[in-house]
Order: structure tokens, then C-alpha cells, then sequence
């Protein structure tokens, strides 16, 4: 495996929800994320992904944690987001954190934030089976730098 990686599980609910995990390391750094999407959101994303990638328009993000009842992000604990960085490399800037308990203190939040630069053929074959894993054909979608 080579050191700098991105790896993305899918958790398919029959209520129309994904529980996503991600586990990234970047030059030794490295840590874990979880949150939980509609299907439909997730779809969307990797759709907006593969269009991304495709042409560099729109570059996409998708984040969770934890909301408030008013549809208001309180704690992030998992974000992905897509940028170019060239015709032959993107960016990918990713957020992982972990809340042991609802009030935690501050320093009690453990936290990884990093930027992989994926060439855009490795960042195409990780749309494609990022869309696999929404209908189980596939384990893991992995992009590696």
C-alpha cells in the first residue's frame, strides 16, 4: 500500500441511510471518520464527483456529524472535499474527527485534517467504485497518491 491513502466503507441501511467510513494517511498522519447520509445524498455526490472529474467544474463536497433538530451542522466528524489542483492532479482535503460524548471538551476531540493529490486517473477509478459501494459490488473504494 503506498503511504498516502484514502480508504471509503459503506454501511447500506434498508431505511435509505449509508453510514460512511474513512480512514486516511497522509505522511504518517492518519486517523478515522463516521457519519451517517441519505443514500440519495451520497448518489448525488459521486455523481457530482465523476462530473468533476471529468471536466474540473464544480468541485464537490460532502460532510456529516453531528445536527441540531434545525438542520444545523454542530460537530463535524467526517468531510470530504474536492478541488483541482491541474489538468493531471486533484486535491482532496479531508476532515476526520471523533466526539467521545455529546458536551466533550474541546481537547478532548481527537482530530485529523490532510490533503491528499491524487493523479486523476487514480481519482476516477475511486469515483467508480465509490458508486459501487452504495450497492454492495464492492468493499472499499481506495484512492492512493
Amino acid at each position: 500500500m503506498k503511504d498516502n491513502y484514502l480508504v471509503i466503507t459503506a454501511d447500506v441501511e434498508d431505511d435509505g441511510t449509508v453510514g460512511l467510513k474513512g480512514i486516511v494517511s497522509v505522511r504518517g498522519f492518519s486517523g478515522t471518520g463516521e457519519a451517517w447520509f441519505n443514500v440519495s445524498q451520497v448518489i448525488e455526490f459521486s455523481e457530482q464527483l465523476e462530473h468533476f472529474a471529468k471536466t474540473t467544474e464544480n468541485p464537490p463536497e460532502i460532510f456529516g456529524g453531528y445536527w441540531d433538530g434545525e438542520g444545523n451542522l454542530i460537530n463535524k466528524l467526517f468531510s470530504l472535499r474536492f478541488y483541482s489542483l491541474s489538468n493531471y492532479r486533484a486535491g482532496v482535503q479531508v476532515e476526520f474527527a471523533d466526539h467521545p460524548y455529546t458536551g466533550c471538551r474541546t481537547e478532548e476531540i481527537a482530530c485529523v485534517k490532510v490533503e491528499l493529490k491524487p493523479e486523476m486517473q487514480a481519482f476516477i477509478e475511486f469515483c467508480s467504485q465509490l458508486k459501487k459501494l452504495l450497492t454492495n459490488d464492492l468493499h472499499e473504494a481506495k484512492l492512493y497518491c
